[in-house]
């Protein structure tokens, strides 16, 4: 919030300036103005450096312009203890702490929306992710996808758009076929009847436990169908049984969808001959060696795309194509796609495909998701307990818990590579940046109980009142949000207390920007490394400085802040979807 105001002022400065003649020859600004926190705590607080910007379309000295700017800044006196000009030609701010009290009546004032941002405008956006197959476990690597799609639904919500999260179902095509066949193969050797199981399909252990569910529910009533219509119906129950495990799983892991969508649904509608008919009928398409082509290179792409098969199967791509046909018409302003790093090669074809149909293909946003490496004790974990292949997410979020792989998987830009420590997300420790932001955040909790709970005298034995009564915190609550000078006490003259308390507050006040800026990067992880300098600063603040101390004004006011620092933490742990306990 300071450096948002900071920002508007130097803007209106500059107009100023600039107005008056006192830059050269220029009529509008040629840069935008940047606030930023200087390398150097000596070098204040804040630090702008538009006038090194604008220089050479100025043709003065960025000295020179740096001093006309700062001679039109118009800042509160009680907020802005120092402005100076530096070389090259820096705008220097020490902030006094007016803008200190300001900026924690402001969080107090806006609670559970401190933060929240008004930047997307309301802006309709859709986030397809996961959207693995249904024919067994969602692994780990579909877990990354999981929490950073609903992350990333979270933040922007929080950011002012109106967010829908969709997961597309692959329910149909060739794999289907094959798990259809190894389902109707399980369902009759685990009721007794000797028959192969496919060599080429699904483990057989992979689907076990999800054909024990079919066999409990249905028996046998299924076991004397023909083998075509066995396939299909043990398909279908198996395929149904997966989907609602995979409802329950996301569910534990606090992710809900909007709507779950069948890709078989777009086949039985004529959805994809529909848009292969489009394709031929803009000339966007033509057949060679017994397929049908998109014209994918004429749109930008290394190569053409096959969207049907010489055997007469259409290909993923046409199926992609009439989905986000679908999306684009039910007039979404901006498609998200969250996809895992094997589907890079798909995302020219895509982006062709959709402007093929005639539809802006800047408003389709393809964010691809690297792997998850498992370690523990330094070691690589590659097999699961349960199957001897890939470790399962269940596996994962029953070993560590949901709220630490919520936080690791959340944490990393999807574009880099996980290494998921195991026994380090077991820890309670501030190695452990999810227990130490939940700590941080239940610590918080704990003073303000200390204060209004009563206490037990050590002594004596007897229950001495609350060092705040009930009616006077219902004051001080009140207080927090019309008063400034009421968080004037925290602050101490010793110099090196003084930056604990300083830098704690400021760092509260970033959390608007941070919104702001990890939506517009598409970063959620921003927010989660946001929210361990938020803990370790209060860390530094608790080590050097009472809270509850023999001044009633002064316990107030850092009571306040422990408040504030409790409503950002909570505001953080929400977006990351981690829970934000009171106890620990």
């Amino acid at each position: 919030m300071i450096r948002f105001k900071l920002k508007a002022a130097v803007e209106n400065a500059v107009e100023k300036a600039i107005a008056a003649g006192q830059l050269g020859e220029l009529k509008d600004a040629p840069a935008a103005v940047v606030i930023e926190k200087p390398r150097l705590p000596e070098h204040g607080d804040f630090a702008c450096g538009v006038a090194l910007k604008m220089a050479s379309a100025a043709r003065m000295s960025p000295i020179k312009i740096a001093e006309a700017i700062l001679d039109r800044i118009e800042v509160p006196a009680r907020c802005v203890a120092r402005m100076e000009v530096a070389q090259p030609g820096f705008i220097n701010f020490r902030l006094s702490v007016g803008w200190l009290e300001e900026a924690l009546r402001e969080i107090h004032q806006a609670g559970a929306d401190f933060g929240r941002s008004s930047s997307g405008r309301g802006q309709r956006v859709l986030i397809e992710y996961v959207s693995a197959n249904p024919t067994g476990d969602l692994h780990i690597g579909h877990g990354r996808g999981a929490v950073y799609g609903s992350c990333l639904a979270n933040l922007l919500k929080f950011a002012g758009y109106a967010v829908e999260q969709e997961f597309y179902l692959n329910d149909t095509g060739e794999q289907m076929l094959t798990f259809g066949r190894c389902a109707w193969a399980a369902y009759q050797r685990r009721l007794g009847k000797r028959v192969d199981y496919p060599e080429d399909g699904y483990p057989e252990d992979s689907l076990a436990r999800f054909i024990e569910a079919v066999v409990a529910r249905e028996k046998d009533r299924w076991l004397s169908l023909p083998a075509e219509e066995g396939q299909r119906k043990l398909g279908e129950l198996t395929r149904d049984t997966i989907i609602e495990w995979q409802k329950e799983l996301l569910a534990r892991l606090h992710i809900e969808f909007d709507r779950w969508y069948s890709e078989l649904s777009l086949h039985e509608r004529g959805a994809v001959e529909a848009v292969l008919q489009r394709f031929a009928e803009s000339g966007m398409s033509y057949e060679a060696e017994g397929a049908l082509w998109l014209k994918a290179r004429q749109l930008g792409d290394e190569r053409d795309r096959v969207l049907r098969k010489s055997g007469g199967a259409t290909t993923y791509l046409a199926a992609d194509a009439a989905y986000h046909l679908d999306k684009y018409e039910r007039g979404y302003d901006h498609l998200i796609t969250i996809w895992g790093a094997d589907h890079h090669g798909q995302v020219p074809g895509l982006k062709a495909s959709v402007q093929a149909l005639g539809k802006d293909p800047a408003r389709l946003e393809v964010i691809l998701t690297q792997i998850v490496n498992l370690q523990r004790e330094g070691q690589m974990v590659r097999m699961s307990k349960r199957r001897g292949t890939v470790v399962t997410l269940a596996e994962v979020m029953d070993e560590v818990g949901v709220d630490a792989v919520r936080y690791y998987l959340a944490e990393s830009n999807p574009q880099n590579p996980i290494n998921f420590d195991l026994e380090l997300a077991k820890q309670t420790s501030r190695e452990n940046p999810a227990f130490y932001i939940q700590y941080a955040h239940a610590r918080c909790c704990a003073i303000l109980r200390r204060a209004l709970e009563p206490r037990v005298n050590s002594d004596t034995g007897a229950e001495e009142p609350p060092t705040v009564s009930q009616a006077e915190w219902r004051q001080w609550c009140d207080l927090y949000k019309s008063s400034t000078e009421v968080f004037a006490p925290i602050f101490e003259e010793d110099p090196e207390i003084f930056a604990h308390q300083k830098n704690l507050i400021m760092r509260l006040q970033d959390l608007p920007e941070e919104v702001e800026e990890a939506a517009a990067t598409r970063s959620p992880g921003r927010l989660a490394r946001y929210a361990f300098d938020v803990a370790n600063d209060l860390q530094k603040f608790y080590e050097v400085c009472r809270v509850i101390t023999a001044d009633a004004a002064v316990t107030r006011a850092r009571l306040g802040l422990i408040v504030a620092t409790r409503q950002v933490l909570a505001n953080v742990l929400g977006i990351i979807g981690v829970t934000a306990p009171e106890r620990m």
